[in-house]
């Protein structure tokens, strides 16, 4: 193997020597989560990062590299499937309402992939498989979120491995704006970039090292929001300074990314956050959040005063009428087209492509819109009914108190941010193709679920560290 590495070119021999490194941290993290499925997730998240840049790396820029993740998820979920059947069991006996939801909207979801089956052809049964196990990925890592946390420290843990490794990862973006010429950086397969067109301007969005202007977006939203969060919660500015420049960076590369989404999920987190938590706020902490919007506010200023930057802070900007198309996502056109029940599963997810030899009919951007397409009206009436009854049990944990193992502002946090994935979503459905952002966030619901047991779960004992009962002698102790 090593000597057929030899004898490519350099450019190709280089490329090569990447993806071998790629697939022997990919291996090493799914060993390593075989036997620490708490390290394991971690890893798979890091490998989910890693697998954009190495893809663009890699000729061709194969897709089964972009999910790599899979597999070290996979080997997560196998790991501790023990734990997340019993989450399961407990998930239905606390929120059954939320179970019912789901079950009907599993029920349409069938359906649909039926109703794929026929539009696509027998043939091409693996398009509306491939669509109806992306919309079933988020259930296991609901129970998988909900089985992890058993301490509050442990989200808190998380929240800073992903903050270090989105910060690094997120050094891209300035490198591809600067026109650093290197094939990580930029979209897969568009090296020479993509020019978005708005009245007056034009923008080069960004995607740095990942794979998508959206991803990176969604990414640097994400990093941003958990920076406030974490800056309030370290209270004095000697202790939040790191935070509060954690998420002036991750705001810089929202706007950089040339989509506006990725501003208003910060806005989206930054209003329920606000609403939620401002009156429990300390004086300390209102330093902190304020201190926070500060730093927003600099980038927002630095980036207005250069000509070139100057049109991504112009970009930001919208009407009423523009936010309502973008949530409303195309809904009501799709349904006078293709009818009520849409055409079925796979019509408008991302990557199906790649198995139709690169046909795709769908123009939907938008949840609603990719909703309708796929699952139709009753589709779309049983996912509303599936947020209503998420959105009623959010908003009433929101409002617990602090407790002695679970606090209201990593509560408020997780609220916040599971309800700026769903306006994110609403916006852009297609992002949520994407193993990463999926994963993640219903990892994030699943966390916000499980803090009404932290009290509970705080006095039993961890596994690792329960004592062993101390074996009986087989012989009389002699001096």
């Amino acid at each position: 193997m090593f000597d057929s590495v030899g004898s490519l070119p350099t450019a190709d021999r280089e490329r090569a020597i990447v993806l071998v490194i790629f697939l022997s941290l990919l291996i090493m993290a799914a060993s390593i989560a075989l036997v620490d499925w708490r390290r394991g997730w971690l890893l798979a998240v890091f490998i989910g990062v890693l697998q954009d840049p190495v893809r663009k790396l890699t000729p061709g820029n194969p897709v089964w590299l972009t999910l790599s993740i899979a597999v070290v998820y996979g080997v997560v979920l196998i790991s501790s499937h023990i734990n997340i059947v019993r989450g399961l069991r407990d998930l239905n006996q606390r929120y059954g309402r939320l179970f019912a939801a789901g079950a009907l909207l599993m029920l349409f979801l069938v359906i649909a992939a039926v109703n794929g089956v026929a539009t696509f052809g027998l043939e091409h049964w693996k398009v509306p498989a491939l669509s109806f196990f992306i919309y079933l990925m988020p259930i296991p890592a609901v129970a998988f979120g909900y089985v992890y946390l058993r301490r509050e420290e442990q989200l808190l843990d998380f929240f800073r491995f992903y903050a270090v490794l989105t910060a690094i990862a997120l050094i891209g973006t300035p490198f591809e704006y600067f026109d650093y010429k290197w094939t990580a950086l930029g979209m897969v397969g568009l090296p020479e970039g993509y020019i978005r067109y708005l009245p007056g301007i034009q923008i080069k969005i960004l995607s740095g090292f990942y794979r998508a202007p959206d991803i990176m977006g969604w990414h640097a939203a994400t990093l941003t929001c958990v920076g406030i969060a974490m800056a309030v919660r370290n209270r004095t500015l000697n202790n939040a300074w790191p935070w509060i420049l954690a998420a002036g960076w991750g705001f810089t590369n929202c706007i950089l990314s040339g989509r506006r989404k990725a501003v208003y999920m910060v806005a989206v987190f930054v209003a329920i956050f606000v609403w939620r938590y401002l009156r429990k706020m300390t004086m300390p902490q209102l330093i902190s959040f304020a201190m926070a919007g500060v730093m927003m506010a600099f980038v927002v200023h630095k980036l207005g005063e250069s000509e070139q930057s100057s049109v991504y802070t112009r970009g930001t900007a919208t009407t009423s009428e523009e936010a309502f198309g973008r949530l409303e996502g195309g809904m009501v056109e799709t349904l006078r087209q293709y009818g009520i029940m849409g055409v079925g599963l796979g019509t408008a997810t991302q990557g199906a492509q790649h198995l139709l030899g690169g046909t795709s009919f769908s123009w939907q951007e938008g949840g609603l819109g990719k909703l309708a397409i796929e699952v139709g009206l009753p589709g779309i009436l049983a996912a509303a009914l599936v947020g209503l009854v998420l959105l009623r049990l959010i908003l009433v944990l929101s409002r617990f108190p602090d407790e002695p193992d679970s606090s209201q502002l990593v509560r408020v946090t997780l609220v916040a941010l599971v309800c700026a994935n769903i306006v994110n979503f609403l916006a852009s459905a297609q992002a949520y193709s994407d193993a990463v952002l999926t994963l993640v966030t219903a990892f994030f619901l699943g966390c916000l679920l499980a803090t009404p047991a932290l009290a509970d779960r705080a006095a039993e004992p961890l596994p690792e560290r329960r004592r062993r009962r101390p074996l009986p002698l087989t012989s009389r102790a002699t001096a």
